[in-house]
């Protein structure tokens, strides 16, 4: 095989990874499906988010990125291994579950719980 055609393939290959992200990401719900209701502002000053899907550093960092976008969002901090995001919220601030659910669905994963200390 002549060497374009190899890194075509390889070029093809890393077209097809970059554009599905990381492979073990799994998106298994739209927004609105987390369990508790979403309608009412969070009255907390955390909450840890238990979020399905999150296996490399990159996952880990588009999830951060996304939470800390939501307004009220003061720290996001992702433990890759169980699946969980500790989310510290601003004093005073009206965060609401379906706002964390809409910022993880958009980084490409599934919210699963929300649990409030």
């Amino acid at each position: 095989m002549s060497l374009f055609l190899r890194l075509a393939s390889v070029s093809v290959v890393l077209s097809i990874l970059g554009l599905a992200g990381c492979a073990s990401r799994a998106v298994e719900a739209r927004p609105g499906q987390v369990a508790q209701s979403s309608a009412g502002p969070l009255d907390a000053a955390s909450a840890t988010l238990i979020v399905h899907g999150m296996s490399c550093p990159l996952c880990a960092t588009n999830v951060d990125k996304q939470l800390l976008e939501v307004p009220g969002v003061a720290d996001a901090s992702v433990d890759m291994g169980t699946g969980q995001v500790k989310v510290t919220f601003v004093p005073g601030a009206s965060v609401t579950r379906k706002q964390l659910e809409d910022a993880v669905y958009k980084s490409g994963f599934t919210l699963a719980e929300v649990r409030i200390p």
